[in-house]
């Protein structure tokens, strides 16, 4: 899939394709035929893993006979899966037509970074689990020590008394 935006006032461009698709799934639902082709951005030895954003875009096909498109869309989304609005989208791609490098690798590194994004936007959410997880005992012990407490305290009253 190849998209490439020109920016024609400063005569440069940002290349987003993807030499093959990252995933062809059916829609549960519709029965249509999804493509996806990701490209990931950043991740650069300047940028920290935050930054990395996933450009995706989705080809849906159907058809009775033959496949025919039905529809194509860009999303964008960050490492917590969040999309991104269209400020924060054309700021990304604003610097990435500035640095105006992109470099070609093996016909299969979209997908190996893809899947890179992927596992470590997992392992971004297990972190976070955990650090939930932790947060939601403390408050529990707390609570609990709490309520001992209003307990002895009321104990020791009626029994000095």
């Amino acid at each position: 899939m190849s998209w490439i935006l020109i920016e024609p006032e400063r005569k440069r461009a940002v290349n987003l394709s993807s030499r093959s698709a990252v995933s062809v799934e059916r829609h549960w639902l519709t029965g249509d035929v999804q493509a996806r082709f990701s490209l990931i951005m950043g991740g650069d030895e300047e940028r920290s893993a935050m930054e990395l954003v996933k450009w995706e875009v989705v080809v849906t096909c159907g058809g009775d006979k033959e496949l025919q498109v039905k529809e194509v869309s860009m999303q964008v989304e960050d490492m917590e899966g969040r999309g991104l609005c269209g400020r924060d989208s054309l700021v990304i791609l604003q610097e990435a037509v500035e640095k105006g490098k992109r470099k070609r690798g093996m016909s299969n590194e979209g997908k190996v970074r893809y899947e890179e994004f992927v596992e470590r936007k997992r392992e971004m959410r297990l972190r976070k689990q955990r650090r939930e997880k932790v947060l939601d005992m403390a408050c529990i012990v707390v609570g609990i020590t709490i309520f001992v407490s209003f307990w002895c305290s009321i104990l020791f009253r009626h029994f000095s008394s």
